[in-house]
């Protein structure tokens, strides 16, 4: 990337010059020179003064330029280190036979110097920087409906070290922006904003952001060695198109009373009234993190979950359960006992089934069973069970000969497929008098 931005540099620098090269042959590439020249001198100044981290790392100001040489002044380091900065510098901003590197002992250089040393074996040793805070950039806001800025989650732990944030360009223009950013927290008491110590190594990149929905992902770290978290509201800012334009993502941190909190703002959302709320059927809590049980929890469910009840970090969702085919040995109509739908057919979208036990056993037995049962779509030769609430009341029925036992089975339709096909209510019973078990089944169709 940082050759590309070079090559760059040097194609502007011709677009701009009228000199002609025809005939010219020692002066053309004394041009050609002093434009390499101007070009790696913008370029590698505009680096360091772009950072100060760059400015204390390698005790420069910024490059000057000679005749034929870009100079690179440290500014009062030890001699004997001087090959290392050299070394350093060209690993870690650019190399060029172009460069040229010089000791400016008579210069006091203004923040605070994090020394680059050797080993007792001559290596270089690892440069340890201390996270930095950053100043809030200012600029034009940008409005949310051009270009949005979130957290990817709108909640998050204490415990939390790490927080992902995603930016989209909605409109038709372009943004840009670095990897530098701003962490602060609201200080309720103050009623201000707090700047937060933030990564101390920023690359030297551009990232562009075209029209039609480009977005990028950028992982913050939370430095809490530094600063400790503390419960609530944080913002990360972000600089765009040269500092002239600012956009932010909010999100809060909770501790185990807050979590307790979105614990209670999520069962307000627990009213039937979208498909999420629809679709959970049970939670806890344990510490500062929410288990849920969802009748779908593939990872679709999940997001949805998050966009219309509660987006928390550290809702636990469990393993994402994919049914297996059920294969156990089923009947209609045995030892007297039959199951039966109401009707054969049913249209789709049909959200329940009335479904008749009978018992008909001549030795005069009753039938028990609890209220579990379960319904499954046949895929080719296997029966898949569907989605569904197994949470149920664990009491024991029983039917006496000669009656029915009528229930409604539940299809879920809106977190099954439940497309034309054939389908079965499973339901175990056993004689009270025994500890045989089996499972009757009753078939249907939907079309």
């Amino acid at each position: 990337m940082k050759q590309i931005l070079f090559l760059l540099l040097i194609a502007l620098c011709s677009c701009h010059s009228g000199f002609s090269r025809k005939g010219q042959g020692d002066k053309t590439d004394s041009v050609r020179l002093q434009k390499e020249l101007c070009a790696l001198h913008r370029y590698v100044d505009s680096v360091i003064k772009s950072d100060t981290i760059l400015q204390q790392r390698f005790h420069c100001l910024g490059a000057g330029l000679t005749k034929d040489k870009v100079t690179i002044d440290f500014l009062d380091i030890p001699e004997d280190s001087f090959e290392v900065f050299k070394s350093a510098f060209k690993k870690n901003v650019f190399a060029s036979p172009l460069l040229e590197f010089n000791i400016m002992s008579d210069i006091t250089f203004g923040p605070e110097i994090i020394p680059i040393k050797e080993d007792s074996l001559g290596r270089t040793a690892n440069i340890v920087l201390s996270p930095i805070p950053r100043d809030i950039p200012r600029g034009e806001a940008i409005n949310p409906v051009s270009l949005s800025m979130r957290a990817e989650y709108d909640y998050y732990p204490l415990s939390t070290t790490e927080v992902k944030v995603i930016i989209t360009n909605h409109s038709h223009f372009a943004y840009e922006c670095g990897e530098s950013y701003s962490l602060a927290y609201y200080n309720s008491k103050q009623k201000s904003w707090e700047t937060l110590p933030t990564n101390p190594i920023v690359n030297s990149i551009l990232w562009i952001f075209p029209s039609e929905n480009p977005t990028h992902e950028q992982n913050i770290k939370l430095y809490t060695s530094e600063v400790p978290n503390r419960a609530g509201k944080y913002r990360i800012y972000k600089a765009f198109n040269r500092n002239t334009k600012v956009a932010y993502a909010e999100f809060e941190l909770v501790d185990e009373a807050g979590a307790k909190r979105l614990r209670r703002q999520m069962d307000a959302a627990w009213n039937g009234k979208t498909i999420s709320s629809q679709n959970i059927y049970g939670s806890y809590m344990r510490g500062d993190s929410i288990f849920v049980d969802l009748i779908n929890n593939s990872i679709h469910f999940q997001e949805l979950f998050r966009k219309e009840m509660l987006n928390y970090s550290a809702i636990n969702y469990g393993a994402v359960r994919e049914p297996a085919p059920f294969t156990q040995r089923a009947y209609t109509d045995t030892l007297q006992i039959s199951m039966k739908t109401e009707k054969p057919v049913y249209p789709i979208g049909t959200e329940s089934v009335n479904v008749i036990l009978t018992n008909k056993n001549l030795s005069q037995q009753n039938l028990s069973f609890g209220e579990y049962y379960f319904v499954a779509r046949k895929q080719g030769n296997q029966w898949i069970p569907l989605y569904d609430n197994s949470l149920v009341q664990d009491i024991g029925i029983l039917l006496k000969p000669y009656s029915d036992y009528q229930f409604k089975a539940k299809l879920y339709p809106l977190f099954n497929d439940n497309t034309s096909g054939q389908y079965r209510v499973y339901k175990e019973v056993k004689f009270n008098d025994t500890n045989r078990k089996w499972y009757m089944i009753a078939e249907f169709k939907i079309e």
